[in-house]
């Protein structure tokens, strides 16, 4: 039952997961993603813990259309490696409408190295950690942008406790609100899982996502 996920406590997993983040039971997060409330697509989370390590795979598939016509199409497949709960490498690749977009990040000598589509290579803050969302710290933490490298400036508002859907049901959550290089809103669930999102689109447009 969703209400009754909770952290892994075994030793492999909590050696792995960073400070502040929280996965599922079942170890993934499906979300079904809509525009101005018509479906147009999935963004999928795995996580895969090994010992001290844990890998987590990233997988958007959206496409918007009008009738048989696909006017915008949007994938990334993205992965991230921690180390006893410190973010080594991430990396991604995709398309954005007819744009291919990519990002890599390692870990050198205690520096997080990044580049990217629009990113030459620089050092990232010490703390930074990719903006996939899954992970409740970043909410105060720099972020690098998972698609195109760019580090990105948010101001995070904490807006407290609410209530969303997911899996069918209604879910206490705790929302934030952040506003910068976008406008969007994240909840996390009572096991810090995050649960929802809620964006404005470039063009205007509502995008929000749905636990399935």
């Amino acid at each position: 039952m969703y209400l009754t996920r909770r952290l892994f406590v075994g030793a492999g997993m909590a050696a792995a997961l960073p400070a502040g983040a929280a996965v599922p039971d079942d170890r993934k997060l499906v979300f079904k993603v809509f525009r101005n409330g018509s479906a147009i697509g999935t963004h999928a989370v795995t996580f895969l813990p090994s010992g001290a390590d844990l890998s987590v795979e990233i997988a958007v598939d959206l496409a918007v259309g009008f009738g048989p016509l696909t006017l915008y199409r949007y994938t990334l497949r993205g992965q991230e490696t921690w180390r006893r709960g410190v973010l080594m490498e991430a990396s991604a690749q995709g398309v954005d409408g007819g744009d291919k977009v990519w990002m890599r990040a390692a870990r050198q000598n205690g520096a997080l190295m990044v580049e990217g589509s629009k990113a030459k290579r620089y050092a990232a803050p010490e703390s930074s950690i990719v903006a996939s969302h899954w992970n409740r710290a970043e909410m105060a933490a720099p972020m690098v942008n998972l698609q195109n490298g760019e580090l990105m400036d948010f101001s995070v508002q904490p807006k407290g406790s609410d209530t969303v859907q997911a899996r069918g049901r209604a879910v206490p959550a705790a929302q934030f609100a952040l506003t910068g290089p976008a406008t969007l809103n994240l909840w996390y669930d009572q096991a810090d899982v995050w649960t929802a999102l809620r964006a404005i689109g470039e063009d205007g447009s509502t995008i929000t996502y749905v636990q399935d």
